[in-house]
């Protein structure tokens, strides 16, 4: 039962605080829009790639989740598309590290990655995630192509960089680039139980 409100937490809390990065995003940097899926600076792009170093496949499916109930709910795309188009956004940035992890040979705890490591799991992410959302359109009878790919790489690359330069900034305790989310919430969570 405790693993199963933990998991309800990472789960609400990762979805929420996408909500939250959507919204800055719309809301701060909607000069950088170029249309209705593509943009500049895309800060969500950083936040679900550390929701998923953080969590793994719940890290995937809260951001999922969050995706398919903004699409579904804000912009009136059917149930089976948000489902769809939710889990190619989950799972761009879950491929794209275990690619990365697995070509790097880098371990699950992240000690002694370096600016290059970085920038190579920011590109593989946005690259993964462009090659679906282009698939996706593909599919979809949209009319997209190189040129909207390279722009939605590009936009990913400067959100994650941008995301991960102030989660930096925002927790300077951090050892080298590890994140400690689920340590946080793990923590929140005991206290929940304990009050």
């Amino acid at each position: 039962m405790p693993t199963l409100i933990q998991n309800l937490i990472i789960i609400i809390g990762t979805a929420g605080l996408w909500f939250v990065t959507d919204y800055l995003n719309r809301e701060y940097l909607g000069t950088f829009k170029i249309s209705d899926f593509i943009y500049l600076i895309y800060l969500p792009a950083g936040y679900r790639l550390i929701a998923v170093i953080t969590f793994g496949w719940l890290g995937a499916f809260s951001i999922g989740l969050a995706y398919a109930i903004r699409i579904y709910f804000f912009r009136d795309i059917p149930l089976i598309e948000s489902i769809s188009l939710a889990i190619l956004y989950g799972l761009a940035p879950l491929a794209a590290y275990k690619l990365w992890e697995r070509i790097f040979g880098i371990t699950s705890n992240l000690a002694n990655i370096s600016i290059g490591n970085i920038f190579w799991l920011s590109f593989l992410s946005a690259l993964f995630n462009a090659i679906f959302r282009i698939a996706y359109f593909a599919y979809a009878n949209m009319p997209y192509g190189l040129h909207e790919l390279s722009l939605i790489v590009a936009g990913n690359m400067a959100g994650t960089f941008f995301s991960f330069i102030f989660t930096k900034n925002i927790y300077p305790n951090l050892q080298g680039h590890q994140i400690k989310y689920a340590a946080l919430l793990k923590r929140a969570s005991q206290e929940i139980r304990i009050g």
